[in-house]
């Protein structure tokens, strides 16, 4: 009795809800509450339905005697996956591929078994039974993208940030095989996620090597409505680009909710709503590599899985998310080397100074460099005068005092000062007509002593109008008319004085001899 009502009636291992078995299968093997498909269905090229290979499993039956259903995590054209329990280890999980031996490649075991990424899951172990083969997968959770979404009605981007990083991590991988490696069935039921949130990529049954000589299988010629690109529903051709694509769909599902329209109806003209509309928290860098990814045109699209995930990383400056974005960026935007910080302008960002702020910054520091020079410039013009003239007021006395005409005797004390002095004495020259308070001292003492006088005020003296007249012709006649330099007399022929000053005078030179 209980086989027979297990016969008219089967469970939807994915919502429990039970039917009729006529009732499913006038339904075209779907459930009635879920519409999930719960059978192997044999298609007819023409997309009649000539069949089942089989049903699907339902929760707590047992495979193999060891494997305990738990759940199915997804079902796709040509096998489904479920969650099973080790009943022999422990209880330890599982994640177990049911394919039927009419629709099973070889091609996909020898595929994984050259891979080793920690979202790809290892075959441990391989059987078959009842005219179906099984692979006992490695994996620990419970949960695909598409239960998420079901359950949260849509993921927000925060979170939904870090796995969508996780699926171009592993693609990237799959791509950079030699040659690559073209998953060709990414859509939210093939990402696995456990308890850890760490994803797993399953279900490469349709998956195939991007080479020139590799011709694609009649078992990979199979696509996913809302995920698969155009050129894989028209089976025009496949590639790296194609998996971009089925990935910004994927993320576009998770982010909204909704299912991207289908790529033969946007063909004929039915319009992509922009994510942004449905989940608004989505930045513009996503929203627009999105519908970038998303794009019918398979040149118009990221040209690599690093192009595309790069703006969904806070490390990014703002001026390579607009690029990446395809918005003009100036070359002086985007950041080389360290950041360069500013407080011109409060409310300008402390991580990035605009180029107006930098030509400022450099006007300024040539301004300044300008003034330093000028001022360094200043002040070695002013000592060079300031040496100049002290060497003049120097040189003059000693040059007097050497003159040939050190023979003329000094001026008597007792007439006037400036009436009566003789210019062409030596004496008188060195000691500035006052001849007398400077007897019996050396020439450098008359020297020191009249430094000493011109740096103390002297009161204006008190002279006759016709020896001041003289003196001012004298003046200018020297200072226009320079008096030419007497030769000096050979020193042979010379006949020295001794003065008083214990200096002998000799013409051309002086020297002292005691």
């Amino acid at each position: 009795m209980n086989e027979t009502l297990a016969e008219a009636s089967r469970t939807c291992p994915k919502c429990g809800h039970r039917d009729a078995t006529e009732k499913i299968e006038a339904h075209k093997y779907r459930c009635s509450g879920c519409e999930y498909e719960m059978a192997h269905i044999d298609t007819a090229p023409n997309g009649a339905i000539r069949g089942i290979f089989g049903w699907l499993k339902t929760v707590d039956e047992v495979i193999d005697s060891r494997y305990k259903i738990q759940m199915v995590l997804g079902k796709g054209g040509f096998g489904a996956t479920y969650l099973v329990e080790d009943q022999r280890v422990s209880g330890k999980r599982w994640a177990l591929k049911e394919i039927p031996e009419m629709l099973f490649d070889e091609y996909e075991v020898s595929l994984l078994s050259g891979l080793d990424h920690p979202s790809i899951p290892i075959i441990v172990d391989r059987f078959n039974e009842n005219g179906m083969v099984y692979l006992v997968l490695k994996f620990g959770g419970s949960r695909t993208l598409a239960t998420e979404c079901k359950q949260h009605n849509r993921i927000v981007f925060p979170k939904l940030k870090n796995w969508a990083i996780q699926i171009a991590e592993v693609l990237g991988y799959l791509h950079s095989r030699n040659p690559p490696i073209i998953h060709r069935d990414l859509k939210p039921e093939n990402v696995l996620l456990d308890d850890e949130d760490r994803i797993m990529l399953i279900d490469f049954g349709i998956a195939k090597e991007a080479s020139p000589t590799e011709m694609t299988r009649t078992l990979g010629r199979a696509a996913s409505i809302g995920f698969s690109p155009p050129e894989q529903v028209m089976g025009t051709g496949t590639d790296i680009r194609s998996d971009i694509y089925s990935l910004a769909a994927t993320v576009y599902f998770a982010a909204t909710g909704q299912t991207p329209v289908a790529a033969h109806e946007r063909v004929s003209g039915k319009a992509l709503i922009e994510p942004k509309q449905i989940a608004t928290e989505l930045p513009d860098a996503v929203n627009a590599m999105l519908l970038k990814g998303l794009n019918l045109n398979v040149n118009e699209r990221p040209q690599t899985v690093a192009e595309f995930i790069g703006v969904f990383s806070d490390d990014l400056p703002s001026a390579t998310e607009a690029m990446l974005s395809g918005k003009t960026v100036q070359i002086s935007e985007l950041q080389f080397g360290p950041v360069i910080k500013t407080a011109l302008n409060p409310s300008t960002p402390l991580t990035r100074m605009n180029s107006a702020a930098v030509h400022a910054e450099k006007k300024a520091g040539l301004k300044f460099g300008l003034i330093i020079g000028a001022v360094m410039l200043l002040a070695a013009m002013t000592g060079g005068a300031y040496w100049l003239l002290n060497k003049d007021e120097t040189a003059t006395p000693l040059q007097e005092v050497a003159s040939p005409e050190a023979q003329t005797p000094p001026v008597s004390p007792a007439q006037p000062q400036l009436a009566t002095v003789d210019t062409q004495s030596p004496k008188a020259a060195a000691t500035g007509g006052d001849g007398a308070d400077n007897a019996g001292l050396s020439a450098m003492d008359i020297l020191n002593k009249r430094r000493q006088t011109q740096a103390e005020p002297k009161p204006e003296p008190v002279v006759n109008k016709a020896a001041q007249q003289l003196d001012s012709t004298r003046t200018a006649q020297k200072t226009v008319v320079p008096k030419p330099k007497s030769k000096p007399k050979p020193v042979a022929r010379a006949k020295s004085k001794e003065d008083n000053s214990g200096w002998v005078i000799i013409p051309g030179q002086t020297q002292k001899i005691r």
